[in-house]
């Protein structure tokens, strides 16, 4: 009779029950902090992306805009609204490219990513007054 008592385990002890729930608890908050982290992730591509299509615009405007004239392009109708805080500048070299037959083009590309982090994207072609 002795030995039957001790080998019948009927229920869980309370350490099994604190250990289970731990183990949860520690795979359930792992499984938040990736989701976390693709999310934050996704959200950053997804504005690298709109920044990119935005100094494609860009760029395409310029390649359509006489070179005297391309300091004078108003960015702003190419600024998505789902772009936090965008902004777009272009700077050429040389400054006055009014009498140049070549000049180089930057188009960068600003915003605010997650966690508040300023990001930029730049993109340099040449252009020629022909």
């Amino acid at each position: 009779m002795r030995g039957k008592i001790l080998t019948d385990h009927k229920g869980l002890t309370l350490i099994e029950l604190l250990f289970s729930v731990g183990l949860m608890t520690l795979v359930l908050l792992s499984s938040f902090y990736v989701l976390t982290a693709a999310h934050q992730m996704s959200e950053e591509s997804r504005s690298r992306l709109l920044a990119l299509n935005a100094a494609r615009t860009t760029l395409e405007t310029i390649k359509a805009t006489p070179l005297a004239n391309v300091r004078a392009i108003n960015t702003r109708a190419f600024i998505p609204r789902d772009l936090p805080r965008g902004a777009i500048a272009i700077a050429t070299n040389p400054a006055n490219p009014a009498g140049a037959a070549v000049a180089t083009v930057t188009v960068t590309v600003s915003w605010v990513g997650p966690k508040n982090m300023p990001r930029t994207l730049q993109v340099t072609t040449m252009r020629s007054q022909f």
